[in-house]
């Protein structure tokens, strides 16, 4: 059964490595574009077809994202979403099509009227939704994206949103470091300031809510999850016992602590984590 899982697994024949790290390194955009389009009609199956045009689209949401003009970035972002929806069309199954598409489609209503803005917030929770449903629960970046939009959405729920943060921290890869997500959970908790006699209760709450779920889509039960079920590092402490602040500041502890145990964090990180030390300093 596993050989014949594998051989069904399109091998991928590009190799993304010097694009990819050029990405992370933020060296030159324009200049990752230009490969990708050279690799595009390489690509030899959809598996292929659609690795190009996600980073395609990434590429276009940082070079959007960095225009100053507004119809500038508008056209960046659009390009993305086209590319972003070539790659569903060429591997459905592919997770990071819908998260760039996703990424693009949030940028790209930026450049529009808070009504308008609000007209692209069912497209982008679908994407997501078809992410954390369907195609993979455990992707740190798309529980993020989610807890961002509902902390934004005046019609949607800060618990949720840092339910789903929670889980951003939770499942991020052993291997990466990323500092931002811990310190994004650290300010939505602080802001929110609960005590941990509130928070006991609302994990009581929960549980019985969830005991009566059966089996509900991934969004729906972690939306309530207060942690559960999650390996939470940050704290050998009981979730239900800590007060919003004590566990931001465990977070921000953490995520010190990794920067400083990883030996090569990246411009990034190091940038993110210089940000971390003034919220620290802030938030003694």
């Amino acid at each position: 059964m596993i050989i014949k899982t594998l051989l069904l697994i399109p091998l991928l024949i590009l190799q993304f490595g010097s694009v990819d790290k050029a990405f992370v390194e933020g060296t030159d955009y324009r200049a990752c574009e230009k490969t990708l389009l050279e690799m595009l009609p390489q690509a030899e199956n959809g598996a292929e077809k659609a690795s190009v045009l996600w980073r395609l689209a990434r590429v276009n949401y940082m070079l959007g994202d960095a225009q100053k003009d507004k119809l500038a970035r508008r056209e960046r972002f659009n390009q993305g979403i086209a590319y972003a929806k070539q790659g569903i069309s060429a591997n459905p199954r592919d997770p990071l099509c819908y998260m760039w598409h996703c990424a693009n489609t949030g940028g790209e209503c930026q450049t529009h009227s808070f009504m308008e803005q609000a007209k692209s917030v069912p497209a982008m929770t679908d994407d997501l939704t078809t992410i954390l449903n369907r195609l993979d629960p455990h992707m740190s970046e798309a529980w993020q994206a989610l807890s961002e939009i509902y902390y934004h959405h005046p019609l949607k729920s800060n618990d949720s949103a840092i339910n789903y943060a929670r889980t951003a921290a939770a499942y991020i890869p052993k291997d990466e470091l990323r500092v931002i997500t811990y310190q994004y959970l650290a300010n939505l908790l602080y802001e929110r300031n609960w005590s941990a006699e509130k928070r006991a209760a609302q994990v009581a709450d929960h549980r019985s809510k969830l005991a009566n779920m059966g089996s509900a889509a991934n969004i729906d039960r972690y939306a309530l999850s207060d942690g559960m079920q999650l390996s939470c590092p940050w704290t050998t402490k009981a979730l239900g016992a800590m007060s919003d602040r004590e566990e931001a500041r465990a977070l921000a502890e953490y995520a010190a602590a990794c920067y400083r145990a990883c030996a090569n964090p990246g411009p990034v990180n190091h940038q993110d984590y210089q940000a971390l030390q003034q919220w620290m300093q802030k938030h003694k």
